[in-house]
């Protein structure tokens, strides 16, 4: 793997002079290992509210015995702070660490089905840290060290691996949340085909549309019905067989 690192400064640092140095940077890794200065999540596989985004801040130079706060900042053009994310009350390099853990809450809310938001993380020098590596240089692709990047939504962007359409229908997110919420299935277990088998498909088929007739019975009887059983466009009853 080539890498190189983008000093702030054209300042020479020898090894001996390594213990001088007091650094932080955005230090987050993808699943090849590759850092990145960006994340993209989502909520759909998610049964609660909250999701938790730990955000890896580096150290460069030794430990000390002693917690040291960093300086960091978070934005967003469509994100409101409390409302869409939480932050974390302190931001330290904690004592004896060579990284902090600063973890982001995201909380799910009705916008983001229909969009994505984005929040941007930068840390920036305080009188603990300067910030001596601005950007990291890897197989000719230019990421930043000093800012960090979190898009999130509530929105599929293809239909989870265990989907079977021949099963259950063509899938639409509607239909998903449904199936979670009337079988009380997990909805990480859809991205698992050993856990949501072709047997376990049939029995989603079979019982979404005894549910749906359910809800349409209810309906033209002027009961209380469940309106998720009906799409909300057309507002025809939901489909669960092919």
């Amino acid at each position: 793997m080539t890498m190189l690192l983008v000093l702030a400064s054209c300042e020479e640092r020898t090894p001996g002079h390594f213990q001088d140095i007091a650094g932080v940077y955005f230090n987050n890794t993808t699943g090849t290992m590759l850092i990145t200065d960006s994340l993209d999540v989502t909520f759909v596989y998610t049964a609660g509210n909250d999701l938790e985004v730990p955000v890896k801040v580096q150290l460069l130079g030794r430990t000390e015995d002693q917690d040291r706060p960093f300086a960091i900042t978070v934005t967003s053009d469509n994100a409101e702070e409390g409302v869409d994310y939480i932050l974390p009350q302190q931001a330290v390099i904690p004592a004896g660490s060579s990284y902090a853990d600063y973890v982001v809450t995201l909380k799910r809310t009705e916008a983001l089905k229909s969009e994505k938001k984005m929040i941007c993380l930068q840390v920036h020098p305080n009188e603990h840290f300067e910030l001596p590596i601005t950007h990291l240089v890897q197989y000719a692709d230019t990421v930043s060290t000093l800012e960090y990047r979190i898009y999130f939504s509530d929105m599929f962007t293809k239909a989870p691996a265990a989907w079977d359409a021949n099963l259950v229908g063509v899938f639409t997110q509607q239909k998903f949340e449904l199936i979670c919420k009337v079988l009380e299935i997990d909805p990480a277990d859809f991205n698992d085909p050993s856990v949501i088998t072709l047997a376990k498909l049939l029995y989603i088929s079979t019982e979404m549309s005894a549910y749906v007739e359910e809800q349409v019975k209810k309906k033209a009887a002027g009961e209380p019905y469940d309106e998720d059983a009906f799409d909300k466009e057309t507002g025809e009853p939901l489909k669960f067989r092919k």
